[in-house]
């Protein structure tokens, strides 16, 4: 009985109940309780969308203090949300529950938006912030990477694959092995999912896959040059900067840090700066420039 009283006060009554309370928080220094439910986000462009909370960190952290002043990857979301309005086809790709789909479809309404995730339990939540917005992002429970199969995803934690959401989850069996469990996913090379979808030009695509975004480029390889996509992409450390760099030689890139609170910056090399809050780059052909000038520190 004690049980299904929790778990209707945490489904039904526990947000509407936070919300009343949420402006007296950062004055009496409350607890940031968490909850399952939707709730609604408003950008300071007036844009407001909706995003479901399944006792998630970062949801419940974004729920207390705000979309604005919600510290995690402040100008990368910016970048982004104004790169969508110029978009025709987003992909995002590492999508976890779904963020930055659902942010290019509040910023684009137009914009054809797929959304690829292998986790099955984040999965769920990627495609119930889809549907709690009516927006019609293509969700696709699969990794992306440099070949096709079925291969094991790692993760950490003992409910990792249940109910927790750790950011952590890769293909890659050396990254975070500690407490490491695994399923198996679907694998596929992005090159074959535009065919297979018959997704024509992309405009822009979001990359986090903990170290493996240089094998997702790889299986892009052929479609890449002929699309020029402005990318967003997470890079961990230089070996996977390097990596990258040997990829897109000779294609006509131009890279920049994105600083999370200053801007973006041109660099020469990817992944030497390793601060945890600027791990994030944009990748842009030159003749786009013109799209992220605003931007520039």
């Amino acid at each position: 009985m004690v049980h299904k009283v929790k778990n209707y006060f945490h489904h039904h009554l526990a947000r509407p109940l936070y919300s009343l309370i949420r402006p007296l928080q950062p004055i009496f220094n409350l607890k940031k309780r968490t909850f399952f439910d939707k709730f609604k986000v408003r950008t300071k462009d007036g844009v407001e969308f909706w995003l479901y909370n399944n006792a998630f960190f970062w949801e419940t952290e974004m729920f207390w203090v705000g979309f604005e002043n919600f510290n995690y990857e402040g100008k990368t979301r910016e970048l982004w949300c104004e790169l969508s309005k110029k978009s025709n086809i987003i992909l995002d790709i590492g999508a976890n529950s779904g963020w930055f789909s659902v942010m290019a479809k509040a910023y684009n309404p137009a914009a054809t938006v797929h959304a690829f995730e292998p986790q099955p339990n984040i999965f769920k939540v990627l495609k119930k912030n889809s549907e709690i917005n009516s927006f019609d992002i293509h969700c696709h429970q699969l990794a992306l990477s440099n070949q096709k199969g079925e291969f094991p995803f790692y993760n950490t934690g003992a409910n990792t694959f249940t109910s927790e959401n750790t950011n952590h989850g890769s293909l890659n069996k050396e990254w975070r092995p500690e407490k490491q469990k695994s399923i198996m996913v679907q694998v596929d090379k992005l090159d074959n999912v535009i065919d297979s979808l018959k997704i024509p030009k992309v405009d822009l695509v979001k990359i986090d896959v903990e170290t493996l975004e240089a094998e997702v480029l790889e299986g892009y390889m052929r479609c890449l040059q002929a699309h020029m996509p402005t990318i967003l992409l997470e890079i961990q450390n230089e070996i996977v900067g390097g990596r990258i760099l040997e990829l897109l030689e000779g294609t006509g890139f131009r890279y920049f840090l994105i600083d999370e609170e200053n801007g973006i910056e041109q660099v020469q090399n990817l992944g030497l700066k390793l601060e945890s809050k600027n791990r994030n780059y944009l990748l842009i052909a030159t003749e786009k420039l013109n799209m992220v000038e605003f931007f520039l520190k």
